[in-house]
């Protein structure tokens, strides 16, 4: 048997994600998300509370493109991501407010998954959950300015099936450590301005062993680093709700993957090199309600590895 590799990229995917209905038991909110970090994420909460938050994230991609940029048509991958999160902030050390959380997104496919009319197998359910502490060693509420240190650890646990393009899961083991950094750019303090975040993020993982089959032989995926910067400009135009829109821009670069096997290394064109650029709002519908929504366009390679 023989394995056939399809490396695809697709470019321009525009995409609605929607934060809607993040219930929780305070009006604070805390550093990272799964997902990557919103606007709302930076401020530091209030110390010894517990805060439970749900979310929930829709994607649509439907324009591929071969990595000789040849464009493959009638392409859907629709997902749906409810995302339980659960932070507890502790009193200060060292004149720092720090915390724990609990991220845990669940992954669902949505419709005929399929690229070039061409159905792919796949294997929706629980995510690597993140496990994560953070500590906030600057941050001045006056003035709207935050520094913020965040490490998460995502246990090789979720839904993974070798033998299906598409997981919910990579079944390796993930270290990511997160910079935060945010100021007021002009306005008042908490009333009407214009706000300046830029996040910075390193990811190191760990190999998968039970990799898809070449042919009879199973295969390890190995996951090089990958860096990620998110650069957030969000108006707050009415302060009394947290109401802003602002643009956004990500950019995250490396996390090459490749199979090593008993008969060779193969490239699977896996990349983490992706272009987003966005519009972003939010508001808090209610003291402990808030909703945001993101329209994106991002630029970027995807390979899906298929076996036969």
């Amino acid at each position: 048997m023989t394995s056939t590799r399809k490396n695809l990229a697709s470019r321009a995917i525009c995409t609605v994600g929607a934060a809607g209905a993040l219930l929780a038991l305070s009006a604070a909110v805390m550093p990272a998300q799964a997902g990557g970090p919103l606007p709302y994420d930076l401020i530091t909460p209030p110390p010894n509370v517990n805060i439970a938050i749900m979310y929930n994230e829709v994607t649509t991609g439907n324009s591929f493109y071969t990595a000789g940029g040849t464009k493959v048509g009638n392409t859907s991958v629709v997902t749906d991501v409810p995302i339980l999160r659960f932070v507890h902030s502790f009193g200060q050390v060292f004149g720092a407010q720090w915390g724990v959380q609990i991220i845990a997104p669940d992954v669902n496919f949505i419709g005929n998954t399929k690229v070039g009319g061409q159905s792919l197998s796949n294997n929706g359910g629980f995510a690597e959950p993140q496990l994560s502490a953070f500590i906030y060693p600057y941050s001045n509420p006056t003035q709207d300015a935050y520094l913020n240190f965040t490490y998460f650890f995502s246990p090789a646990v979720g839904a993974y099936n070798r033998n299906v393009s598409l997981n919910a899961s990579s079944n390796s083991v993930v270290n990511n450590f997160e910079v935060g950094f945010g100021h007021r750019l002009f306005g008042a303090p908490k009333g009407k301005r214009l706000d300046f975040e830029v996040w910075l993020d390193g990811y190191l993982y760990g190999n998968n062993s039970d990799g898809p089959p070449i042919g009879p032989f199973k295969s390890t995926v190995h996951t090089e680093a990958a860096g990620q910067v998110i650069v957030y400009l969000p108006y707050y135009f009415h302060p009394q709700t947290a109401g802003y829109v602002g643009l956004s821009f990500e950019q995250t670069i490396g996390g090459k993957a490749y199979l090593s096997s008993p008969i060779g290394n193969f490239d699977t064109g896996n990349r983490n090199d992706v272009t987003t650029i966005g519009v972003n709002a939010g508001t808090f519908l209610a003291p402990t309600i808030a909703a945001q929504v993101s329209l994106t366009c991002a630029f970027r390679w995807i390979a899906i590895t298929d076996s036969v």
